[in-house]
């Protein structure tokens, strides 16, 4: 029978070796049949989410997973296993901006042309709850007798949306500019967006927990290109506006569940209804 690297290496022969040097390092034993016990893959995971991101923690145990579960038959492993190498998801609190701060980033006036495309871009984002690869192909030609219709790229699900004068603005001025189609990476994206923020004053003091702990700084510093649906979201959920209806509103092929993951709102600012709602059990 092949050993454990042989079998990884069939399998995931540009990763074998390293992640099975990291299962030797973090546990002090080598990466053998024998040695993979509920306690060493237990000490693997938990080793493997202090070094790195959570999502490439995730991605390691599953490829260690796939492997372990070809061999099953084969090889006397924890009935857990896969329990035991399964990356549990970390909960992460993240940002809205408020109608009054969408706003302001509407009426800024950019520096350069950069500057104006994602401007524009992220403002269609909060505007639309459109993704990324939707809103930047957007032309006037997508607008029908106030709505804006298009079919989502990724879930090929048409959504229409009452269409705000700004949106019909926006378009326009990206059509004269030569914008549509255009694309940032992401990390030149984010970088300008929250440059913007930070302009227009977006600076208010946040403490959220990320990434398994808490941290600090202005708001302007959490901004991101998803943002902008999450604004999309959480403000239309304020106004009162249906779940349900939101979710077709930004194409999700899913349920409420899906929809859910934006809406940002904490319980202190739930609707008014529901604020005199829960008053009444004194």
């Amino acid at each position: 029978m092949n050993t454990l690297r042989q079998a990884f290496k069939m399998k995931y022969p540009a990763y074998a070796d390293s992640i099975l040097n990291r299962f030797e390092k973090i546990t002090h034993q080598k990466a053998e049949w024998e040695n993979m016990t509920k306690v060493n893959m237990d000490m693997f995971v938990r080793g493997l989410q202090k070094q790195m991101a959570r999502s490439s923690a995730k991605t390691y145990c599953s490829m260690l997973k796939a492997v372990l579960n070809l061999y099953s038959d084969e090889v006397d492993l924890p009935k857990s296993f896969n329990e035991t190498l399964t990356v549990k998801k970390d909960v992460s609190q993240n940002i809205y901006l408020t109608d009054e701060e969408v706003q302001k980033i509407i009426a800024y006036e950019p520096e350069n042309d950069t500057e104006r495309a994602i401007r524009n871009q992220f403002a269609l984002g909060c505007l639309t709850g459109a993704r990324y690869s939707d809103y930047i192909m957007f032309t006037s030609e997508n607008i029908f007798a106030g709505t804006l219709r298009y079919v989502s790229k990724k879930t090929s699900i048409q959504a229409d949306i009452p269409c705000a004068p700004a949106v019909k603005r926006i378009i326009r001025e990206n059509e004269a500019y030569g914008f549509i189609g255009m694309e940032f990476t992401l990390a030149h994206f984010n970088n300008i967006i929250r440059d913007i923020c930070r302009k227009i004053g977006i600076t208010e003091k946040m403490k959220l927990y990320q990434g398994g702990k808490y941290v600090e700084g202005e708001k302007w510093e959490f901004v991101a290109s998803h943002t902008a649906r999450r604004s999309f979201a959480s403000n239309l959920y304020l106004k009162g506006i249906d779940i349900y209806l939101i979710g077709r509103l930004m194409g999700h092929a899913g349920g409420v569940q899906q929809t859910e993951k934006y809406i940002c709102v904490p319980l202190a600012s739930a609707s008014q209804e529901l604020k005199d709602y829960v008053k009444m059990f004194a």
